[in-house]
């Protein structure tokens, strides 16, 4: 659970833009939380939280069970990251076996499972899936120590957006031209380099392909 919620988040973001004066300020509060949520799409692709959610196997009209639809899908839905059988009170069936499958299309919850070793209708499944991570102004979920990754990124995608703005929009801040341009450039270049170095620690880099 994280400490900073999205008031905290935001106001964290214009200090690192040097946004500060309420007479002459660049971003909007809306503009930053965007490009924080924009930073938080880009966390959570790579390092997701984790939940599930139980599926009766039902049958195609030719009894084939090789389809199968997340519908609803849950909420904060991303992508599905296991399928396996479940005994009747919904937890995993021992011994554990995950059936093989692919989404597609990717994230919306539409599961083809593969193998010789399919359900019956009216099997329960259990499905992992990659859930969204929440950020606003009464709960976060995001880690403490990945504040700073989102920061950074909300504060190069602020700049690099900003960056486009004529020149006089610009002059009435803190910024000039050339100089908000190069700090876009530097801070995309470390919010890059922070993105990979996570994606290499945690070994995911977003949905999975197809698992035949």
């Amino acid at each position: 659970m994280g400490v900073t919620l999205l008031t905290q988040f935001a106001q964290n973001v214009r200090t690192d833009l040097k946004d500060l004066d309420p007479a002459s300020q660049l971003w909007s509060d809306a503009e930053l939380v965007r490009h924080i949520q924009h930073a938080l799409d880009d966390y959570q692709a790579i390092l997701p939280l984790s939940a599930a959610v139980t599926l009766t196997a039902a049958a195609a009209p030719d009894g084939s069970t090789r389809r199968q639809v997340l519908n609803p899908r849950p909420d904060g839905y991303l992508w599905t990251e296991r399928v396996e059988l479940a005994a009747p009170d919904g937890t995993p069936r021992e011994p554990r076996r995950g059936i093989a499958f692919r989404e597609e299309p990717a994230g919306q919850g539409v599961l083809y499972l593969g193998g010789d070793a399919l359900p019956s209708a009216g099997d329960l499944l259990l499905v992992w899936y990659a859930k969204a991570h929440t950020l606003d102004t009464s709960v976060s979920t995001v880690p403490t120590e990945h504040e700073e990754i989102i920061a950074l990124g909300a504060v190069a995608y602020a700049a690099r957006a900003a960056a486009r703005y004529a020149a006089g929009r610009l002059n009435v801040s803190a910024w000039t031209p050339r100089g908000l341009a190069d700090f876009a450039r530097e801070r995309m270049a470390a919010y890059l380099a922070a993105l990979a170095a996570l994606r290499a620690a945690y070994g995911s880099a977003g949905p999975p392909g197809p698992r035949w």
